[in-house]
């Protein structure tokens, strides 16, 4: 049971890590606190759900392709958005950065009730990872293994993307500096179009992979913007691996955490936010400025 729901944990901090990293970045880059950013996440699921229900008749393959063509979609949407509307704002006050991200939220929140209505939208997990696999003699189902495949995959590639390529300097360079690298030369709207594109795109993978064991439901959106905020927050605004350490801490938490007392599950996670803001006011591995 024990070595199941440190799996169960590794899943959730998989998930809590993709959808927590793209936030993560938008901050440490642009200087902007994106509070729509779990709109991005439920609109990823239900398009996920109608393209696989396009294919139903193989919803493996219909998944398949959600999983491929979902995160360009919501990355496609997010670039459109920071043209039209955040570029706009990178040197405005804090409040007025985050009046169009509410009014993002009830656009969004509208259209997936007026396409999808009320209900809530669920497809089967892929037959591939229909059966469990047995671990260290415990048997785990085999999305869990597929999701933290998938999760520890993504992040090894965030990280050689962000550490060994000229673009991942310039995101470096903009993060530390941002000043300093646009009186360099850096192109600043190339450089903060290309950071949204990455973040809503990990947003994006993470509302596919969730899909078949949570479903899509209308108002998971806030859900995912409180998960994704907690994380940042533990982790220290701005840090990708603040992010990643943040989410692994958050995932072992709601898994052994439900074991103990099921009902404060949530409560567990605000009482770790507590605790390390009274240790390290910044996060984990956040900078006091």
């Amino acid at each position: 049971m024990l070595w199941l729901q440190f799996m169960s944990g590794l899943q959730s901090a998989a998930i809590l890590f993709l959808l927590a990293a793209g936030l993560s970045i938008i901050y440490g880059v642009c200087h902007l606190l994106n509070i729509a950013h779990g709109s991005f996440f439920m609109l990823a699921m239900f398009l996920a759900y109608s393209i696989t229900e396009k294919l139903s008749s193989n919803s493996d393959a219909g998944f398949l392709v959600a999983l491929l063509v979902v995160p360009l979609m919501i990355a496609i949407i997010g670039i459109l958005v920071e043209v039209l509307i955040f570029r706009h704002l990178y040197k405005a006050d804090v409040l007025v950065q985050i009046l169009p991200s509410i009014g993002l939220i009830f656009l969004a929140a509208d259209l997936v009730r007026g396409v999808w209505g009320l209900e809530s939208r669920s497809i089967d997990t892929p037959s591939w990872f229909s059966e469990p696999v047995a671990v260290m003699g415990a048997y785990i189902p085999g999305y869990y293994l597929f999701i933290i495949g998938t999760g520890a995959l993504v992040s090894v590639l965030v990280w050689f993307l962000v550490n060994r390529t000229p673009w991942g300097l310039l995101v470096r360079a903009t993060a530390a500096n941002r000043d300093a690298a646009l009186g360099l030369g850096v192109n600043a709207r190339w450089m903060f179009t290309s950071v949204f594109g990455l973040s809503t795109w990990l947003v994006g993978l993470a509302g596919v992979l969730i899909l078949p064991l949570a479903g899509a439901n209308p108002g998971s959106d806030l859900d995912a913007s409180v998960d994704a905020f907690a994380v940042v927050v533990i982790g220290g605004l701005g840090s990708i691996w603040g992010a990643l350490a943040a989410a692994l801490l958050i995932g072992m938490v709601k898994a052994f955490g439900i074991l103990i007392v099921p009902q404060f599950t949530i409560a567990f996670v605000f009482i770790l936010m507590a605790v390390v803001l009274l240790v390290r006011p910044a996060g984990l591995f956040g900078k006091l400025s």
